[in-house]
This record gives C-alpha cells, structure tokens and sequence, in this order.
C-alpha cells in the first residue's frame, strides 16, 4: 500500500547536519544542499529504492542585505525533470542547469524546499518485483543546518500492513532493505537522524517498523 504524501509520509528520517551553521543565502549553501540530496539519493538507488525522475523546488527566500534577514518571496514551483541514467548522477547537474536559467532571468532566490521524487521497488510475497511512486522520497531544507528528511509512504516495511491484515512475506522481504539503506545513509553522511516515537501509521524504533496496537496488543487499522 502506497499512502497519498499529502496526508502524512508512514515514516521518516530527519538527517540533520549539526556539524555546520549554515544560512539559507547563497547558491553555493543550496549546492551542498544538494549534493547531500544526491549523496543520500545514490544510497537510495542502490537499495532500489528511489529511481527519481524529478525534483521541485517551492517556497523561495530573497536575502535582505539591508536588515540581515531573509524575506519570502512569491514565486511559483519549479519542476526540474531528471532525464539521464543513472538518474541520481543527474540530480545535481540537471537543479544547476535549471538554476542557472533561472539566475538569468531573476536575482538568485533560496528554495524552502527541495523535493525528490521517483519510483522504487517493492518485493511482493512470491519475491517479484513491483514498481510504486513514492516507495521512499526525499525533503531537502536549509534551516541554519542542511537537513534531508527520508520519506516513506509505503507499508511493505511493516508485519501487518495499514487495514491490520498480515503480510509478514512481504514485511521480511522488504524491511531489510530499507534498515540497510537507512544504515549506510547515515554512515555515509556521519551522523545520526532524529525520528519521532511514532507516525500516524506506525511506531518508529530506529530503522525499524512496528505496527501500532491496542492496549491488548492487538494490531488495529489506521487507513481506510
């Protein structure tokens, strides 16, 4: 089950960059932003997990020389199309290319957010192969540190999917996968996520997944 973004990711991973104080101002900040994207997104690839194919820039911020802060300014989503394989090689190159035009008709302006998007893999029971959007995608943000926040909207990574019906083939075949991304992500980038306890649809306990239960223990329904 593949659960609408607009309501709620099943999980995320906040990967924070503390080591850095940073400020959402240039275009040499939004480049290693980026590369962090690309960084966590090759990982993702590799896993089978994120094939993207695009990435849209929305919410833009103006520095304010003048006052020494930044200012929101109205313009609309830009959609960047990742067209070259392997595709997270492009993610890099293809935002600076549309960023680059865009200079050219605009002072440069800071996105607020950074999403990649795409297809993944999701094993079924039998083990065969099943390509879904939004398996896990990626929210690259500069607040004073760079953070990428892992997404998932898919249920594979849990014992019982989200109507509370088993599925513990599926739930074996898959959650190693994503544990093992998870694990390499962050042993790539030298730093810890933060996470809550819990989402809407499941319970967060580390890289792992758990069903969310009653007070009897008994595995109950969170989606219609």
């Amino acid at each position: 089950m593949i659960v609408d973004k607009d309501i709620g990711a099943v999980a995320d991973w906040w990967f924070e960059d503390r080591r850095n104080i940073v400020s959402p101002t240039s275009r040499s900040e939004l480049h290693q932003l980026l590369k962090m994207c690309q960084s966590v997104a090759e990982v993702l690839e590799f896993y089978q997990l994120l094939k993207p194919y695009k990435v849209i820039f929305s919410g833009w911020l103006s520095s304010d020389s003048d006052n020494n802060s930044l200012v929101r300014v109205e313009e609309p989503d830009v959609t960047v199309t990742i067209l070259n394989v392997p595709k997270t090689k492009s993610i890099l190159t293809c935002c600076n290319e549309t960023l680059d035009q865009l200079e050219k008709n605009r002072s440069f302006l800071y996105p607020i957010d950074v999403e990649i998007l795409g297809t993944g893999i999701i094993l079924d029971a039998d083990g065969q192969e099943c390509e879904l959007p939004n398996v896990t995608w990626l929210l690259g943000k500069t607040l004073d540190a760079h953070i990428v926040d892992v997404c998932t909207q898919s249920d594979a990574w849990l014992p019982y999917n989200l109507k509370a019906e088993p599925q513990f083939a599926v739930w074996e075949r898959n959650a190693p996968r994503l544990e093992a991304a998870l694990q390499e992500i962050q042993k790539q980038l030298g730093f810890f996520p933060v996470t809550d306890s819990h989402s809407d649809y499941a319970v967060i306990q580390g890289f792992k997944l758990t069903n969310h239960t009653d007070i009897d223990g008994e595995v109950f329904q969170v989606y219609n």
